[in-house]
């Protein structure tokens, strides 16, 4: 099979394919023959050694975290998959390589893609909509009515939040360019910077990259959360089933900006693209086509 590696830091001309055998899995995984696969901030910090510190830094080094493919083998001990299954998942974060024509995946990170969501969309969803779903749901515990305030809401995860906290049914503002259409809802308002803002909120969810960690909009008893760089979302199948099955019944949208092949020119391209951000609409790279 091929797969995306890395044989050096640096730029992205560090990006090549090459071939290797198939990954054997264990008795609670899944080999999925991956159909697309997204690139993020994620995969720039791994090409670049900024995190070495927190994965396995042995080259040659595969990259990808979200994917979307269809099951073609099961491990002993899996009982909620079969082969043929079309699925998607987000790996964990010390475990990369979605980049690659075959991944093993842990059954328990992974969620059946719904027939009316293309692949291209399930691989251009996880990272976005875990870190969303983790941070509006689990982290601020966002509640109907609650003020919210988001800032850099016009990137994936932004956008996503935002769907989730309005699905919610809180009060949204947003900081973000008053052109970003995909955030233009009923009951949300839009700021292009917190100079004009007179109020205080019951929670903030700074995306922002750096954070701005500006805590004077929030109320005494308001909860802070940044998401926008140091954070990594937890890969989970269930949750990621909640965000398919929204994205699935038009209750969610999500921005795709680009599609590229599976090759050294489209993966190089795909990371030149996320390094020029900010991620306002994902990258997918196609290594099957829809």
């Amino acid at each position: 099979m091929q797969v995306m590696t890395i044989n050096q830091f640096g730029s992205a001309k560090a990006l090549t394919i090459q071939k290797r055998s198939k990954p054997a899995i264990s008795a609670t995984q899944v080999l999925v023959k991956v159909h697309a696969f997204s690139v993020s901030q994620l995969d720039v910090s791994l090409r670049t050694g900024q995190l070495k510190g927190k994965i396995n830094a042995e080259f040659p080094l595969t990259s990808g975290w979200d994917l979307a493919g269809e099951i073609i083998a099961v491990g002993e001990q899996v009982t909620d998959f079969l082969v043929g299954d079309a699925v998607l998942a987000h790996l964990p974060l010390t475990t990369p390589g979605a980049a690659a024509e075959y991944v093993a995946v842990e059954a328990a990170h992974l969620a059946y893609k719904p027939k009316n969501v293309s692949f291209s969309s399930a691989a251009a969803l996880p990272s976005a909509g875990l870190t969303a779903w983790q941070a509006i749901v689990t982290h601020l515990a966002v509640y109907q009515g609650e003020q919210l305030l988001i800032t850099a809401a016009a990137t994936c995860t932004g956008q996503l939040a935002t769907q989730l906290a309005v699905g919610i049914g809180a009060q949204v503002t947003l900081i973000a360019p008053h052109d970003a259409k995909a955030l233009k809802q009923t009951g949300v308002q839009i700021y292009e910077s917190t100079a004009t803002i007179q109020q205080k909120f019951a929670a903030i969810l700074d995306l922002a990259v750096p954070p701005l960690n500006n805590r004077d909009f929030l109320r005494p008893d308001g909860t802070y959360f940044a998401a926008g760089s140091a954070f990594c979302p937890q890969a989970d199948g269930t949750e990621l089933q909640h965000l398919v099955d929204l994205l699935s019944h038009e209750k969610l949208a999500l921005t795709i900006k680009r599609q590229l092949p599976f090759s050294e020119l489209g993966l190089i391209t795909a990371q030149r693209l996320v390094e020029a951000g900010p991620e306002t609409g994902k990258i997918v790279v196609n290594v099957i086509a829809d």
